[in-house]
């Protein structure tokens, strides 16, 4: 055998001790604790799904766009344009309890329906049920009536 092969031989027999030692080595691992996926790294495609994925940032938004906007109007004109303001803030305002109300009055009416053929799908189920909790007390009575007749018989 050449210098060349004995090298070869040697390499081969060193990487074939790695791999053993490495298997070995990697069954007394701990399992890798498993983690929750990230979040989206794609941003919102419209501020509607920005506002609802972070309210927090919207709501300080909202806050600060109005100290920005308090600061800059003048203090002179806040006796017309204020009174207008709350005007238009208070319209706003009942056009949303409005808007609230009906959206929970039509969840409810859609609450119901859904009870209702609920209902409906499940009752040829639950007369099943009853029939056959009849049928296996009628059995059950029959059977415990014939145990006593036995135990009466074997007693004599």
């Amino acid at each position: 055998m050449s210098e060349a092969e004995q090298r070869r031989e040697r390499v081969r027999q060193r990487i074939a001790a790695s791999q053993e030692r490495l298997e070995r080595e990697s069954e007394n691992l701990p399992t890798v604790p498993r983690r929750d996926p990230l979040p989206d790294a794609y941003p919102p495609e419209d501020y509607r799904s920005l506002a609802a994925e972070y309210p927090l940032l919207t709501l300080a938004a909202g806050v600060g766009l109005g100290l920005l906007v308090g600061a800059l109007v003048p203090k002179g004109a806040g006796g017309k344009t204020g009174r207008r303001a709350m005007a238009v803030a208070t319209a706003a305002a009942e056009l949303g309890l409005a808007l609230s109300k009906q959206a929970r009055d039509k969840a409810e009416h859609a609450g119901r329906e859904g009870l209702a053929r609920l209902d409906e799908g499940t009752q040829p189920l639950r007369q099943r049920a009853t029939r056959a909790g009849h049928s296996a007390r009628s059995q059950g009575v029959r059977l415990a009536g014939e145990a006593i007749r036995l135990a009466a018989r074997l007693r004599r």
